[in-house]
């Protein structure tokens, strides 16, 4: 994934961030208890969440397994 893609970041009941590509599917799996939607690039996700849970096609990898290679 480009690092300057724009995602969106929710989180779980235990904190765990879960990065969405749209801004749709953020809004339809938020939870109202916790923080709401943050808008960052992939690039910033690496660098403060790489464990972060990346949701592409409904299935779930790690931020870091989905940077592209320098």
């Amino acid at each position: 994934m480009d690092p300057e893609t724009i995602v969106y970041l929710i989180r779980d009941r235990q904190g765990q961030v879960i990065v969405l590509t749209t801004l749709e599917e953020a809004q339809e799996l938020e939870i109202p208890e916790v923080p709401g939607i943050e808008e960052q690039s992939f690039g910033w996700v690496l660098e403060h969440h790489p464990r972060a849970l990346v949701c592409i096609w409904c299935q779930y990898d790690y931020a870091h397994e989905l940077a592209e290679p320098v």
